[in-house]
């Protein structure tokens, strides 16, 4: 609750401030809830605009049903200010409340002589944590040996009937049941023969938003499994070996030392196989194409691990509300067209109906996705879920699950809304109008009322026993707490594999830290966000280090803004386009250098305690070296730093190149970025997280150029703009403009591009790239200088020789020691070759042998000259030079 600063009250005579509980009927309010009943002592007031505290006014809860003075309940006024009234509860007992709950309170000012002058619903959130928070562990159907139990943590409810139904398509149910109440929580317990029926609740609650007491059919909010569109739960034994693939049970989970192993390949389930042909069509675009191990898709991820991936990330597939589960009803594009508008148009028409959707809109958190299903009536999603993860981890691949708690698709008395329908704005982070606060995109949930935050919890530790999930990413992680994401760590950490089938301590944790939000705007010292997560132990994406690389930001007025690697100083493109760019050459020099130091603390893990030479010749720390007004350096340890230069959303790699790299500039030759360069400055824009300390992450299909036609936000954008060729034979640029309900603003700066068949790219070219990739993966994992975590043992191992003398733009030197083997690493972001000397060339070193000119021909023209202490680099490149010890 928002704290509230009182002045003192004087009661005189002609000062009436009392509470009296009056059963009575009145207008709709003006705003749903605009009085907290914070706890057992007190409700909290905001009195309407333009009331003053001399006024004579008449505070009293009233009910919709009668006027009888003698059922008042005198609440007496604590203090006021100007704003607000803080009431006493105090002298009420737990079984009034208990009863005061239940019914269509609201909150009226009248003045003395009765009239009614403002009315108010209560939001109960305070009241409701302190005295109905339930601790167990069996919300939800839970089958037993022979029985099943149903429970539902509704205390505001009036009534609640458990409705069961035989087969999913059932109207008419078999079964309507009558539900007990005991502190909050209603239960029903069911005999065996129901496990696998189907089930709804019937909740008599009072519903603010509409002021009248209404009766829902809803779904359980620990649902397990569902019908098609959550239509309806269902029971279901969880334990089933019907529900199991075979070796479910002794499932053997990849090998994992440290969580500095960790590299992680981001994967949409559908982009992984819609467009393989070589998967059998009703798994395609769905949980078991990964279980078809001949299948090219599968193929290339096993190819990816034997190279070095440890961690697929999966975007949501928990139960959400944007795809029709039922693929009957599903309409897609998939032609071809010379015509670059056919493409989104179509999509434009029929988007509310296609199969494709990030999924970042949870309906039901502990239930899979019905739509990537074969069927999505009832438990098939539980096996399929199931085996997709044992497929993966039969690949060597751990199982990163991407969960979405910061707000829900619908909310309110919407169609898709379950929370509100059973307890009334107590799961949604209210405003001072009781309105629900979409910062978050959508319904922005309320994770500091303790039931919410249960509901995180059981939900990770769900899907962590139940499918054995090898890691978490958390989206917008600054609408939650630091309290309740270490609440959530700590129960992970607690999880054994002999209790739980899972080792909790193996489970990594990470997620989005970006500062801002409705939790974020009221707590910002609680909110868990980037500035806020030093020695959290949950990775955060490093957007310092993705901005630097690549230029500008994920914004697409910056897209045409360069970085390191896209040719800031060095390749100019003279963009019109342009928004934080200098542009005279000694701007662009000076930004340059700075995004260099900037690199260099990613590199060194954004560790905020890391000291380095910044290249003014000053000593900072990583915490002290400013970007974009804020510390660059926030992580106490490497693995609260998440290496990237792009993800599924924002532009992909391959889209940032193609924007940023020369385009017919005036006084360059040729005027046209060609291809290769193209391909340089994306092979080096990888590198540089690759040999990162800290978690490397990769959008899928990075290593093959992917793109999706200049789209900045494709979520919505259909299989056409989301596909991946796993062939190698294109990366579909040039397919079509990017869809207009995100876009339409940037036509002009993407169909000249688009339509230009020099920025097109060659199946060679891709394949250049994969098998530049796949080194950097066998290099990363060859050798534990990559794998640092501890401040002390970067600080002693990693350095910056460029820094020992005048700091070139563009250049970075990279030194990484231990007992058994020296590194040394150039980034070269020049279009051209360049020299460079410093005594520790003098030394014995060697082209790494995973990553020399068979793999990247650039390579050979790397000159080596120990007598002189030099080397020549080239243009655009990345060199790893290797001694062992003894040498």
């Amino acid at each position: 609750m928002k704290s509230f600063r009182f002045c003192s009250l004087l009661l005189i005579c002609s000062f009436v401030l009392s509470c009296t509980l009056l059963l009575g009927q009145i207008a709709e309010a003006k705003a749903p809830a605009r009085a907290q009943w914070v706890d057992n002592s007190r409700i909290v007031f905001r009195l309407p605009q333009g009331f003053r505290v001399h006024q004579n006014l008449l505070f009293s809860l009233g009910e919709r049903i009668s006027l009888h003075q003698q059922d008042s309940i005198l609440l007496p006024v604590i203090r006021t200010d100007s704003s607000h009234v803080e009431l006493s509860t105090q002298h009420l007992s737990s079984t009034q409340i208990d009863q005061l709950i239940r019914r269509p309170l609201r909150l009226f000012v009248s003045n003395k002589n009765g009239q009614i002058l403002d009315s108010t619903a209560l939001q109960y959130s305070g009241i409701l944590d302190q005295m109905y928070f339930y601790d167990g562990d069996d919300l939800g159907a839970h089958v037993r040996s022979t029985s099943v139990g149903v429970k539902l943590w509704a205390p505001t409810a009036r009534n609640v009937e458990l409705l069961l139904y035989k087969d999913a398509q059932d109207t008419n149910p078999a079964a309507v049941l009558p539900m007990s109440r005991q502190q909050g929580v209603w239960f029903a317990d069911l005999p065996g023969k129901y496990v696998n029926y189907f089930y709804l609740y019937q909740v008599e609650a009072y519903q603010p938003l509409s002021d009248q007491v209404e009766t829902h059919t809803v779904t359980d909010p620990y649902s397990f499994s569902l019908t098609a569109d959550g239509a309806k739960s269902q029971i279901v034994n969880l334990n089933d070996s019907s529900l199991k693939p075979q070796g479910w049970d002794r499932l053997h989970k990849p090998a994992l030392r440290s969580f500095n192993d960790i590299v992680i390949y981001e994967l949409h389930i559908r982009d992984f196989s819609v467009a393989d042909f070589t998967v059998p069509f009703p798994y395609r675009g769905g949980y078991e194409a990964f279980a078809q191990t001949n299948s090219e898709s599968s193929k290339y991820l096993q190819s990816l691990a034997d190279a070095g991936m440890t961690h697929v990330h999966l975007l949501p597939f928990n139960d959400f509300g944007s795809v029709p589960e039922n693929k009957d009803a599903w309409e897609n594009y998939d032609s071809e067209s010379s015509d670059l508008q056919e493409a989104q148009a179509y999509l434009g028409r029929i988007k509310a109906k296609d199969p494709f959707n990030w999924g970042y809109d949870p309906v039901h958190f502990m239930t899979p996705e019905g739509s990537y299903a074969t069927d999505p009536n009832g438990s098939r999603r539980v096996y399929e879920t199931r085996n997709m993860v044992q497929a993966l981890n039969k690949m060597n691949l751990r199982v990163v699950q991407d969960v979405v708690f910061n707000h829900t698709y619908e909310a309110g008395l919407e169609p898709y809304s379950v929370f509100d329908k059973i307890v009334p704005l107590y799961y949604y982070r209210v405003n001072d109008e009781g309105d629900i606060q979409k910062s978050s995109c959508c319904n922005d949930t309320a994770s500091e009322h303790r039931m919410m935050e249960k509901l995180m919890i059981d939900s990770v530790l769900h899907w962590a026993r139940t499918y054995k999930i090898d890691a978490f990413r958390f989206d917008l992680m600054s609408f939650h707490s630091r309290n309740t994401m270490e609440k959530i760590k700590s129960e992970l950490r607690g999880l054994t594999e002999r209790e739980d089938g899972i080792d909790g301590s193996k489970i990594y944790l990470y997620g989005e830290g970006w500062a801002f939000g409705s939790f974020y705007d009221r707590y910002p010292a609680e909110s868990l966000h980037m500035l806020n997560s030093y020695g959290s132990g949950y990775g955060f994406f490093n957007d310092r280090l993705r901005d630097a690389v690549r230029g500008g930001t994920t914004n697409s007025a910056e897209k045409s803004d360069q970085g390191f690697a896209t040719g800031l100083y060095f390749d100019f493109n003279k963009e019109p386009a342009n928004r934080n760019t200098p542009t005279d050459i000694n701007g662009q020099r000076e930004k340059l250098l700075h995004l260099g130091d900037v690199i260099k603390a990613g590199l060194a893990g954004n560790l905020r305690d890391f000291k380095f030479k910044e290249h003014w010749g000053s000593f900072v720390t990583a915490g002290q070296l400013h970007y974009r007004g804020a510390p660059t350096g926030t992580s106490a340890e490497a693995l609260e730093t998440v290496s990237y230069v792009s993800a599924h959303d924002g532009y992909t790699l391959w889209d940032a190149v193609q924007a940023k790299a020369p385009f017919y500039t005036n006084g360059r030759f040729p005027s046209l970025s060609k291809s290769e360069d193209r391909q340089r400055m994306h092979q080096l824009a990888l590198a540089l997280p690759m040999l990162s300390q800290g978690i490397p992450f990769i959008e899928s299909g990075s290593e093959l150029l992917r793109s999706k036609n200049g789209d900045q936000d494709s979520y919505n954008s259909g299989d056409f703009f989301n596909r991946i060729d796993w062939s190698r034979q294109q990366n579909f640029w040039g397919a079509g403009l990017p869809p207009a309900w995100k876009n339409v603003e940037d036509w002009s700066f993407w169909q000249p591009r688009l339509q230009e068949p020099g920025m097109k790219v060659t199946p060679e070219l891709i394949t250049r790239t994969e098998k530049y990739f796949k080194a950097l993966l066998r290099v990363r994992q060859s050798s534990n200088l990559f794998k640092l975590n501890d401040l002390s043992e970067i600080q002693k191992s990693l350095t910056f020789i460029d820094n020992d003398k005048q700091t070139e733009p563009g250049l970075i030197a990279m030194h990484l020691q231990s007992s058994s083997e020296k590194l040394l690493i150039f980034f070269n972001a020049a279009r051209e070759a360049r020299s460079f000397e410093h005594r520790v060339l003098g030394q014995n070193w060697e082209l790494h042998p995973l990553l020399d000119e068979k793999v990247d021909a650039t390579l050979s023209q790397v000159l080596l000259a120990p007598s002189d202490k030099r080397i020549q680099i080239p243009g655009r490149s990345t060199v790893i030079l290797i001694q062992k010890a003894g040498h």
